[in-house]
Order: C-alpha cells, then sequence, then structure tokens
C-alpha cells in the first residue's frame, strides 16, 4: 500500500466490533439439557448470530470504497485494434478512439511506430476510410456505401478489401499483442477527461511464500478450456504478415508500398483538387445569389441577373466537381482492391502465408453506370475498364446522353 497510513476507517472499526459480538456470543452460550432444551438453544443462537451476520455484511459493503471504472484504457484498445484485423471497420475505429482518448497526452504515432506498427499505413486507411465516408455522403448512396453514410462501420471491408500489412518490418502480430503490457503506457482516461498512468506491470515474486498451514487436498478437476488468444489466430488471417524477416517479404512490402505511391496517391491528389472546387465554387455560388437577393429587394434588375447568372455559372462547376470526386473515390476504392489482390497473390507464391484462392476484384456494370454519372465521365470509366485484374459483370448499359 501507497501514502500515509492513517489507521483503519469507521467501517472497519464497525465491522470489527461486529464480529467480536458474534463470536463472544458463539463462545458464551450454553446448551440445555433434554431434547427441547438443546433445540430452543440452538435456535436463539442461531437468530441471535443471523441478526449480528446480517449487519456484518452490510458492514463489509460499507467497507469496500468504491473504485470508478475508468472511461478508457490504452492498452485495452490497443489489444482490440490488434484483435481486429481482418476487420478494417473495427480496427479503424478502434484507432480513431485512441487518437480522440489519449492523442492529447502522447505522441500516438511514437506508440504505434514502438509497439512495431507502420503509423503511416494506418493513416493512408483512415483518410481513405474518411474519403469513402465523403463518398457516401455526396452521394446520397445505398447497399455498402448507404449503410457507411449513417456510420456504420461493418461494411467498410466489403468496400476497402482486406487490410494490407500494417505491421514495420522485422514485426509480426503475434509479437506486438505479446508485448502490449511491456510496449505500451498503462493509462486510463476518467470520466472527467483526466489521463491517470496506472503502475507498472505486477512481476512474479522472487522467492515462493512459506507455507501457513498443511497443504489442502489436491484438486483433480481439469482447468477450464482457454479462450484463442488473439495472436492463436493469426495464421487464418491473410492479411498478417507470418515470416517478416525474410528478404522476399521485404521485397514484397516494397513493392506493396511503391504501387500505392505510384497508383493510389496521383488519384488522390485529383479527387483533393475537385473537392477543394467543390467547396470554394458552392460557397462562391452562395454569395452570387445572395447578391442577387439584395438587388431584388432593393431594385437593379441588371445586376440582380448578372449576380443571378455568376451564381448559376459557379453552381455548375460545383455540380461537374462533385461528380468527378465520387468518379476518383469509385477509382480509388477498385485500383487499391486491385493493389491488395496482386500483394495476397504475391505473398501467398513466397509461402508468407497458408495457401488460399484469393478472389479477383468483381463490379458491375450497374455500378460502374452509377458511379461515373452514368458513363458521362468517360476517362474515369477507361480507367477503370483497364485495371487488370478487375473483374465485370452485367451488361453495360448506354452511356446517358444530358445534352440539348
Amino acid at each position: 500500500m501507497s501514502g500515509k497510513h492513517c489507521g483503519p476507517s469507521k467501517g472497519l472499526l464497525d465491522l470489527d466490533a461486529k464480529i467480536g459480538s458474534a463470536m463472544d456470543d458463539l463462545q458464551n452460550s450454553s446448551i440445555g439439557t433434554g431434547a427441547a432444551g438443546i433445540a430452543d438453544s440452538i435456535s436463539g443462537l442461531k437468530n441471535n448470530l443471523k441478526s449480528k451476520t446480517d449487519g456484518i455484511l452490510a458492514d463489509i459493503e460499507s467497507a469496500i470504497p468504491e473504485i470508478p471504472k475508468p472511461k478508457a484504457n490504452l492498452q485495452e484498445q490497443m489489444t482490440k485494434l490488434m484483435s481486429n484485423l481482418d476487420n478494417p471497420g473495427a480496427l479503424l475505429s478502434e484507432l480513431e478512439g485512441i487518437k480522440g482518448n489519449f492523442g492529447g497526452s502522447i505522441n500516438v504515432d511514437e506508440m504505434l511506430s514502438n509497439a512495431g506498427l507502420d503509423p503511416n499505413k494506418l493513416n493512408n486507411l483512415s483518410e481513405e476510410l474518411e474519403g469513402l465516408q465523403k463518398k457516401a455522403k455526396l452521394q446520397n448512396a445505398v447497399g455498402s456505401l448507404g449503410k457507411l453514410a449513417t456510420g456504420d462501420l461493418s461494411a467498410v471491408k466489403s468496400l476497402m478489401g482486406g487490410l494490407p500489412v500494417i505491421t514495420l518490418p522485422g514485426s509480426d502480430a503475434a509479437s506486438i499483442i505479446d508485448g502490449i503490457c511491456k510496449d505500451i503506457p498503462n493509462l486510463d482516461l476518467d470520466a472527467d477527461g483526466n489521463i491517470i498512468k496506472k503502475g507498472v506491470e505486477t512481476k512474479v515474486a522472487s522467492e515462493d511464500a512459506e507455507p501457513v498451514e498443511d497443504a489442502a487436498p489436491k484438486n483433480d478437476t481439469p482447468p477450464p478450456a482457454k479462450d484463442k488468444a488473439p495472436a492463436d489466430n493469426l495464421e487464418e488471417s491473410n492479411t498478417v504478415n507470418l515470416n517478416p524477416d525474410t528478404d522476399v517479404a521485404a521485397k514484397i512490402e516494397k513493392e506493396l508500398a511503391d504501387e500505392i505511391r505510384e497508383r493510389v496517391f496521383p488519384i488522390r491528389e485529383e479527387y483533393n483538387v475537385q473537392f477543394e472546387l467543390a467547396l470554394s465554387k458552392g460557397k462562391e455560388a452562395k454569395e452570387f445569389f445572395n447578391e442577387a437577393k439584395k438587388f431584388f429587394e432593393f431594385g437593379g434588375h441588371n445586376a440582380r441577373k448578372a449576380n443571378r447568372a455568376k451564381g448559376e455559372a459557379a453552381k455548375a462547376i460545383q455540380d461537374k466537381a462533385i461528380k468527378e470526386s465520387i468518379g476518383l473515390l469509385f477509382l480509388i476504392e477498385l485500383t487499391e482492391k486491385d493493389i491488395n489482390y496482386n500483394y495476397n497473390v504475391k505473398g501467398e507464391k513466397a509461402g508468407l502465408w497458408d495457401k488460399r484462392t484469393f478472389r479477383k476484384p468483381t463490379i458491375t456494370w450497374d455500378e460502374i453506370h452509377e458511379n461515373t454519372n452514368f458513363q458521362n465521365l468517360t476517362s474515369i470509366v477507361d480507367r477503370i475498364l483497364a485495371i487488370p485484374s478487375l473483374e465485370i459483370k452485367g451488361e453495360r448499359p448506354p452511356r446517358v446522353n444530358f445534352g440539348g
């Protein structure tokens, strides 16, 4: 026990007094003679002791201090994160929770890196999820994207595919899980938002304790079945690099990073440009429409007409940029699925995980039609058709012509 010890509390003193009184009654009681005397004595003693022991139980409860449950614990959240390697939505949700709860007190990226995780890959995945959510809201989508728009992360796996390997070279998920108590600070977040640093992990005693009484009879009851730890299921996961130290694994990892940089990053830049354009033109259109409204109220037909025309022009650019943004997000989604498929196939051939059949990314023509403004984003349609592993199902509908 740490801190100054000021003696037992009043609750403990009351408890001790009641236990002593019950023991005195038991020692001082006399059992009457004859069947009736024995029965009456036992009954009276039993009732007396029951009234005292009921009070003892109440005093035990009042003597135990209430320990408030923390709102969050960093080590528990990291364990949950590592337990969801095959569930991108849950993993990224846990990552956001860690940043929200503890990001103001610790460098989360540095903590992840020290534990053996790649913070850059995790941050890229978070950005991808954020992009998908924006797309879902912009498009007022249904199906998997519709679920995502409402905050339901169960659809993330079908949209993003499996996770890439998120461990740093020389680390694997099993060792990270085993080292959480050592590598991750034991921090609590209390109900008031305060960060509390807890003590270090308890160590095993250096010497055996001396027995204080004869050994109890051996308990031959078999131990309860042990729940599978997350690390026990690693071989069932196609996202975990089970042999990260080999030259082949390092080569495949580098190829994965290079392909993401070469193929995905440029599309993300295009998307960012279009998204910012949509925001700025929307603001501009609103300002012109407000100006036109003022001239309508105070006269000035020509000025009102000019501002109205400028607002319509800005709105048209905004609408086009929104549609372009939706198409580019769709292209990013399919490109990343293609990259992930190639990575899984390479890893299987290199023996990095158990042999299995990886399915090629599949899409329907209806989905392409809806996400490319009914095929009016012709350059994006062409880029989708050029994705090597993509399988397109269904019949291609005709492009909708919006011309006059």
